[in-house]
């Protein structure tokens, strides 16, 4: 039997193996894992906003975007950009980031950011050609869903780390310095870490995860699968025991900004679907309430009065004054892309806390990129919301879904600054983009031919 070899054959092979390359990423971007090829730490500024690393999910995005490129070039396609408002506000922040490189607080860092930022823009472009339904994420993400959630539950019932080391857990032990939660008679719970390096990113995650899963079972029109199901009421739980009210909050306006959408949209019948998944996730919450039930009272807590609570708030106030600093004497082109801890250790050597980009995305930005890089990341916020109050014809149970992410997203980027920072928070917000981009003009053509 032979087998006729040919560009186009070789090309959708290549196509394959993109989309496959692709999925692996997603399934392994929480995991912190990784191998350190250039170690800059710089103390007393944390290794990872300094080395130069690879984590599983570069390796599998840099093979999905060069399988998709050489696909592209044998199939002699061209790839599509999204909506024009979101092409020219990323081009704009990418070339003032790489403008601002020979003006870093340190060039080498910020070149390698930036190139990192050029990769995310790719992935973006890929998923807006790729990617055509939501649909085709739901088994990546409930591989990410059930493989994160079984050791994050397990961590928290066991109140430590499961000894999967080899696979980058952390040593986890709620007397020493991990991410825990202070009852009010001083118990110490610790949090949920999963196979990530904090709970606040796991929780993340994990609830951007849930909206693609619950989108994609409305933009399916009901055609669910048992492995969704399994995901979201094991993504539900996890969600639930990283004890990250950002998290929470971007899952619960990732949830309304869907049913606003869908119930104000053509495709209304998609709430009742809603309903069953919001009752799915209340259910599988619902066994670690009572438990838990002095912990969520801390999480909760605003009389000040429990201390680590009391000292999140505090150092969060101090970063934001620290970085609106920087923003003052830096305004034109910031201190470049991934400078901000250097920034700031900087400019207060005696600083109380940690060297770290404040809580807040977009101060980030501008801090990082100057007062234009912040406006072009403003309008990649605000431009989708505007484009969609402008026609609500477009307003498609799948648009919805891919709504209801990049809400979560930026709300979660107003009380955490992975989304910018750390390559899990990345690899979801440019996702998202592209992932909206894709939905949307799909949408914008439907309804263009409906007219």
């Amino acid at each position: 039997m032979i087998v006729e070899v040919t560009r186009d054959s070789v090309a959708r092979w290549l196509r394959w193996l993109s989309l496959a390359a692709f999925s692996v990423m997603v399934a392994t971007s929480p995991l912190r894992g990784r191998i350190t090829l250039v170690g800059r730490r710089t103390v007393p500024i944390y290794g990872d906003f300094t080395d130069v690393l690879l984590f599983a999910a570069d390796a599998a995005l840099l093979v999905t975007l060069a399988t998709w490129a050489a696909s592209l070039v044998l199939a002699r396609r061209r790839p599509l950009l999204g909506p024009r408002f979101l092409t020219l506000a990323v081009a704009v922040l990418l070339a003032i980031a790489m403008i601002g490189i020979p003006f870093a607080v340190d060039p080498a860092l910020t070149s390698h950011t930036v190139v990192r930022f050029l990769l995310l823009a790719a992935l973006a472009c890929y998923v807006r050609n790729e990617i055509t339904s939501l649909y085709r994420m739901v088994i990546p993400v409930a591989a990410m869903l059930i493989s994160q959630g079984i050791v994050a539950i397990g961590q928290v019932v066991a109140q430590e780390s499961l000894g999967l080391d080899a696979f980058g857990e952390r040593e986890l032990d709620p007397a020493t310095g991990v991410s825990v939660v202070t009852t009010r008679d001083g118990t110490r719970i610790l949090r949920a870490y999963g196979l990530s390096d904090h709970p606040n990113l796991l929780g993340g995650v994990v609830a951007f995860g849930l909206l693609v899963v619950i989108g994609a079972a409305l933009s399916a029109r009901g055609r669910t699968s048992t492995l969704g199901g399994v995901s979201l009421a094991i993504g539900s739980a996890t969600l639930l025991v990283t004890f990250s009210r950002g998290a929470w909050l971007g899952f619960v306006t990732g949830l309304i900004a869907l049913a606003v959408i869908v119930g104000f949209g053509p495709e209304r019948r998609g709430l009742r679907l809603l309903a069953a998944a919001v009752a799915l996730v209340g259910l599988s919450m619902a066994p670690f309430f009572l438990p838990y039930r002095d912990v969520f009272r801390a999480r909760t807590d605003t009389s000040g009065t429990i201390s680590t609570e009391a000292r999140s708030v505090n150092e969060r106030a101090t970063l934001a004054e620290a970085t609106t600093e920087i923003v003052a004497d830096n305004v034109l082109l910031g201190v470049g892309i991934g400078n901000l801890p250097l920034a700031i250790r900087d400019a207060e050597p005696d600083f109380i806390y940690d060297y770290q980009p404040a809580a807040t995305v977009l101060l980030d930005v501008t801090a990082e990129t100057g007062v234009i890089g912040g406006i072009a990341y403003l309008v990649i916020l605000v431009g989708p919301w505007v484009a969609l109050a402008r026609n609500r014809l477009r307003w498609t149970a799948e648009v919805a879904g891919a709504s209801a992410l990049l809400m979560a997203i930026t709300v979660v980027g107003l009380f955490d600054y992975y989304p910018w920072t750390y390559l899990p928070g990345r690899i979801w917000s440019w996702l998202a983009l592209g992932l909206w981009a894709s939905v949307y003009e799909r949408a914008r053509m439907r309804s263009t031919d409906a007219d």
